[in-house]
């Protein structure tokens, strides 16, 4: 009686943390469960996030899905997508060509967003003929500069002592909307913490910078004209072609502070490479 009744409350238990999931879908990649939004039609775009922010980071991205095919996945460890394993980047890469196979899709756009753009590269120089497209959010093709070594390294050691407050530190940052702010925090916080210090850390020591030349697909690199990250704009110069757009008065965080520009910008570049394959 006892086992039975232990055996229902765990049942309720399960139920209710599921019970949100169920409104999106979910595929068995490895050992995790992947979940992803999938909304709209035409060009795929797939949008690959930062350490822990999972697919609400693109909360101002779904807007695009009027024009695209918009996907928006949470990778292992971050978000809805629960489990743990050794995060690397080509692991991740591989997880996003493990959702087009899912969704049978060929190509898509990959757009990435600060660290996530390690995984969309990787993705396009590691799997070329799955990609249509490349559009990174503060990219970089290894981190060169101190300053941004340094804001890594400040982001591992607060993930392991301090992760509640970088979590808020991190959504307060993002948007003044408090709506919006609450639904990057309530995300955030169903992050892995190892898995979260691990993505930061791969990001740390990623380099592609002597692949550059092998990409063989349109490229477009949008920064913040008050964000550092924007130097690392010279290491594409040097080694590859690519359309490049700095946006006035933001610093980082251009999905959720300058949206509207950011959305029209792919719109734009995304017709005018793209629209051939719709």
């Amino acid at each position: 009686m006892e086992k039975d009744i232990k055996a229902h409350i765990n049942f309720i238990i399960i139920y209710y943390q599921n019970k949100g999931l169920k409104k999106i879908p979910s595929f068995q990649h490895e050992t995790v469960n992947i979940y992803y939004e999938d909304k709209g039609s035409g060009i795929p775009l797939v949008f690959i996030h930062p350490p822990a922010m999972g697919r609400k980071v693109f909360y101002y991205q779904e807007d695009l899905s009027k024009n695209f095919r918009v996907i928006l996945p949470d990778l292992s460890g971050n978000g809805d997508s629960i489990g743990e394993k050794n995060v690397t980047i080509i692991g991740y890469a591989e997880e996003v060509v493990a959702l087009l196979d899912h969704l049978q899709i060929e190509k898509a756009v990959v757009v990435g967003y600060s660290s996530g753009c390690t995984v969309a590269q990787e993705f396009a120089l590691s799997f070329p003929n799955r990609a249509l497209g490349i559009i990174l959010f503060g990219g970089f093709s290894e981190v060169m500069s101190m300053t941004f070594k340094y804001e890594h390294i400040l982001g591992m050691y607060f993930v392991k002592k301090f992760p509640a407050f970088l979590q808020y530190i991190i959504a307060a940052s993002h948007t003044e909307d408090k709506k919006v702010r609450q639904i990057l925090l309530d995300h955030m916080k169903k992050a892995n913490h190892k898995m979260w210090f691990q993505f930061y850390d791969r990001s740390l020591h990623f380099s592609c910078t002597d692949r550059l030349d092998q990409l063989q697909v349109p490229l477009l690199l949008l920064y913040g004209s008050r964000d550092f990250v924007n130097q690392h704009i010279r290491t594409y110069k040097r080694h590859t072609k690519f359309e490049s757009v700095i946006i006035d008065k933001v610093f980082h965080q251009l999905p959720t502070k300058k949206w509207e520009i950011i959305n029209q910008l792919v719109i734009g570049f995304v017709m005018e490479h793209f629209h051939s394959t719709l």
